[in-house]
């Protein structure tokens, strides 16, 4: 992912944003009310990463037995990584999460 250099303001504007894009499908909203603020873009692809691998462990619970396991790991460990980057767009940082970084500097969006 490209280096992103940003000023206080922008990480002010949009760190409220950025946390929200973290929780279930918020993270549309950056996409639509922050589409020049590069912050909550950058959070926003993040969320929609770990939206898309809640999804999918949504689907992993209909395979019997253990998809349940699965599906609990997977929504456990979701919900942490969430966490952390809400805790870090609260903080104006930008957090590299293990693999949900490197895809979601993929899109282009």
């Amino acid at each position: 992912m490209e280096e992103l250099h940003l000023t206080r303001e922008q990480i002010r504007e949009g760190a409220g944003f950025a946390a929200v894009s973290y929780i279930f499908i918020l993270w549309v909203l950056p996409f639509i009310f922050k589409k020049q603020n590069e912050f909550a873009r950058y959070h926003a692809k993040q969320g929609l990463v770990i939206f898309i691998g809640e999804v999918v462990c949504g689907f992993l619970c209909f395979i019997p037995v253990l998809g349940i396991l699965f599906y609990s790991i997977g929504m456990i460990l979701f919900f942490f990584l969430s966490l952390y980057g809400i805790y870090s767009a609260l903080t104006g940082k930008l957090c590299k999460i293990p693999v949900v970084t490197e895809i979601a500097a993929k899109f282009v969006i």
